[in-house]
């Protein structure tokens, strides 16, 4: 029987950096569809390409002519002409500024030339569902190739810098009621993105779907430290947001031993280790620098963590979380996005404020420090628990898979 094809909107996969999470999916979505790839970016190098399944097929180079927006109107006039009558029309009840209508333009045009690129690349194919992972202009791609009747569906998933307008660099998202109008469904990876929608955009509260990401089972259990030091583990690309100044900070009022190990590099690493020189002796720390997910994954089957932590003051539904879950590891994170939905205070980890001070993220610490084995034996169980019941991969991409043959 002839399976349906679903075309997968990306910015780089399966090429580096980035949507890391979509190793997992890609194995249970080419399980149900025979799967075309289009990454919205331009690889830097093709030969960095993530295995994928043998009936997954890449697009690449899709936008090939890197013209600016003024130059491809020029050679587009229809084209530009549909873009301003949908900024006209869109911006007629959002009361657009000039900032925004430069974002707007920005996006459908993005948009359109995305469109443009796939068809041509895909020689007029049609497909049954296009998906974009994120809720960015290859959205508005999807909705075009569905306007264009190249799909029958046009779906996208939800996650944290493109779904809450406060978390974007400029503080708004002008293209995002576009897409919450004409998209079949948008899958959001957490209830708390689910509510966000929900209430800015009632009238299509029923295209909202909960749909979480999930991770693998490990292959172990992770096991607690045994030389009387609390061994805790973080693991983020190193921005702003993620905020390890502030732990750190909290390391500093720690009396406990700690061992600290940071999974992961990024663009603030060596102010970070600059500024964790200052700590006292009985806290040691290593920041590993960039790693792949298969290197995370393995730093948990070869090392005691006793405790994650995550101090980010903002948040979709953490696949880091996720991962030291599914290895029984307790966590200690804020209570930002979709957080809460994971970690139970008391059960399998402890929530903090959004705006926790380093003293309380301490005083933490060291409760947990001083916990009994029984007490921290059965938060590693409960964590273990909640990956089990509510982010298997085993069991939530097959359900997603479940939904998308739904609408074809």
């Amino acid at each position: 029987m002839k399976r349906p094809k679903l075309l997968l909107l990306t910015m780089n996969f399966p090429y580096l950096p980035g949507e890391e999470f979509l190793e997992t999916e890609i194995v249970y979505l080419a399980a149900h569809f025979d799967v075309v790839i289009a990454p919205f970016l331009h690889p830097k190098n093709t030969a960095h390409r993530r295995p994928l399944p043998a009936n997954v097929t890449v697009l690449t180079n899709v936008i090939e002519k890197k013209s600016r927006i003024r130059e491809w109107m020029f050679e587009h006039p229809l084209k530009a002409a549909d873009a301003f009558r949908i900024l006209l029309h869109a911006c007629g009840r959002l009361r657009c500024d000039s900032l925004s209508l430069r974002q707007l333009l920005q996006f459908v045009v993005s948009g359109m030339r995305f469109e443009s690129g796939i068809i041509e690349k895909l020689k007029y194919q049609k497909v049954d569902i296009v998906y974009s992972y994120w809720l960015k202009s290859p959205a508005f791609t999807a909705i075009l190739l569905k306007d264009h009747s190249f799909a029958r569906a046009a779906i996208a998933r939800a996650h944290r810098g493109d779904l809450y307008e406060d978390q974007t660099a400029l503080g708004s998202l002008p293209g995002q009621p576009l897409v919450a109008k004409g998209l079949d469904r948008i899958f959001c990876i957490s209830e708390h993105g689910c509510r966000y929608l929900r209430q800015k955009y009632s009238a299509y509260d029923d295209k909202f779907v909960l749909s979480r990401l999930g991770v693998a089972p490990a292959p172990i259990q992770n096991q607690p430290s045994e030389d009387g030091r609390l061994h805790i583990a973080s693991c983020a690309y190193l921005s702003p947001v993620k905020r390890i100044d502030l732990w750190i900070k909290s390391l500093a009022h720690c009396s406990i031993p700690i061992t600290w190990t940071h999974l992961g590099g990024g663009q603030m690493e060596e102010a970070l280790r600059e500024q964790a020189q200052s700590l006292p002796a009985h806290i040691r720390w290593q920041f590993t620098g960039a790693l792949s997910n298969q290197d995370v994954l393995r730093f948990y089957q070869e090392n005691a963590v006793d405790l994650f932590i995550n101090v980010s003051a903002s948040e979709g539904l953490p696949v880091s979380i996720m991962e030291a879950m599914s290895f029984g590891i307790p966590v200690a994170a804020t209570d930002v996005g979709g957080v809460g939905e994971l970690v139970r205070p008391g059960a399998n980890g402890f929530l903090w404020p959004a705006d926790v001070t380093p003293d309380t993220i301490a005083d933490t610490i060291h409760h947990f420090f001083l916990l009994s084995e029984t007490q921290k034996k059965a938060m590693r169980e409960a964590a273990w628990q909640t990956w089990r019941d509510r982010v298997n991969a085993e069991v939530q991409y097959p359900e997603f898979a479940q939904q998308l043959l739904a609408l074809t």
